[in-house]
């Protein structure tokens, strides 16, 4: 899901900036320059989107309800799942209905990026579920 890169922003940064960008992106494995996009990136989407915080994974990084262990993808499918109703998601999910709807406003400006974290989900569900049948299988002659 990369955006083609079409424009570009010249700005003077402090020397402890720059380092400090410098060794957070030596640390992550990452071109300086990449993270510096993906920190403006993250930085407006959250000015856009109070509550919403993004965390890295084994799977990648992803948009996150902040201060709780649920990614937007996952209140998402709860909503779904709840036909809309917001205030029974967030009882569902323990969290307040202001949450569940900063989930939504995301996934209304970023349903692609979304909808992409549920099917990577589906299909790893799919495939550790077809793996469980196969060890269950074994366990007879």
């Amino acid at each position: 899901m990369e955006e083609i890169l079409d424009a570009s922003i010249n700005t003077r940064v402090s020397r402890r900036v720059k380092r400090a960008l410098e060794e957070v992106a030596h640390d992550r494995r990452v071109n300086p320059l990449t993270f510096a996009r993906t920190l403006i990136d993250e930085g407006l989407r959250r000015e856009r989107h109070p509550g919403i915080v993004f965390r890295d994974g084994p799977a990648g990084r992803r948009a996150a309800i902040e201060g709780r262990r649920l990614d937007v993808w996952q209140v998402m499918e709860t909503v779904w799942a709840s036909d809309g109703n917001v205030d029974e998601s967030a009882d569902y999910l323990g969290l307040r209905p202001d949450q569940v709807r900063a989930a939504i406003s995301y996934y209304a400006e970023f349903p692609d990026e979304i909808d992409h974290w549920v099917q990577r989900n589906r299909e790893e569900a799919d495939r550790l579920y077809a793996q469980w049948g196969r060890e269950q299988a074994s366990l007879r002659r």
